[in-house]
């Protein structure tokens, strides 16, 4: 079965995408407001929704790994993502960078699937929105509450 995948041209540095992906700042400006990292594990919250994110490989310019080791949380909150690799790939292009991403171990057959399919292409434009502008659309912590 296949994981889910997407690519994208950013028009950045290889460095300024790796930088996105592994800073709190970084993280909080395109993913999601809420965020912290502790150490090798990034933990992510939209609204009920936590995962934490052991990071796997962290090779700047060319990779970010991560595994989602747990998903704790409220009552909408599956482990359907605990054991699976979201993972980017960087590679420079012209003056940008292209992003190979796959979430290994998200497949169709996972009653999450069309929620995270439509969170990843959000999420990923947003990535690339962030790395070029410096201003993405995170998930915001006073939207949801409000």
């Amino acid at each position: 079965m296949q994981h889910f995948q997407h690519s994208i041209l950013i028009e950045a540095s290889p460095a300024t995408v790796y930088a996105a992906l592994t800073t709190l700042e970084g993280l909080r400006g395109w993913w999601s407001e809420d965020s912290d990292i502790d150490g090798d594990t990034i933990h992510m919250r939209f609204g009920d929704i936590h995962k934490d994110l052991h990071v796997e490989s962290a090779q700047p310019g060319r990779e970010v790994r991560w595994l989602c080791s747990s998903t704790p949380g409220g009552a909408r909150c599956t482990d359907e993502w605990i054991g699976t690799q979201p993972s980017f790939r960087l590679r420079g292009e012209g003056e940008g960078t292209r992003l190979d991403f796959e979430h290994l171990g998200l497949t169709p057959t996972l009653s999450c699937y069309a929620m995270c399919d439509d969170g990843w292409r959000h999420y990923l434009e947003s990535l690339r929105q962030y790395a070029a502008t410096g201003r993405g659309t995170p998930y915001q912590l006073a939207t949801a509450e409000a």
